[in-house]
């Protein structure tokens, strides 16, 4: 099995990047006063989802660092 299903880092970060994913669908389907808000609460949350993405990759890429350092060459 592949260490990052079993790592609770990595089930955080997807959950996290999840409910991200749920709330741009709720301002899609949502109704707002204006267009303006709507295409600013949706630029939001497309930030704070850009941003989850990020942390998830940055924290895979510490398990490949783990896996390749056995075989680390000085």
């Amino acid at each position: 099995m592949e260490p990052s299903l079993l790592c609770p880092d990595c089930k955080r970060l997807e959950r996290e990047y999840q409910l991200t994913i749920a709330e741009i669908y709720s301002v899609v389907g949502g109704r707002f006063k204006s267009v303006r808000e709507k295409l600013h609460q949706l630029f939001r949350w497309q930030d704070v989802r850009d941003e989850a993405v990020e942390a998830f990759y940055e924290h895979k890429k510490t398990h490949a660092r783990r896996a390749s350092g056995l075989r680390r060459v000085a």
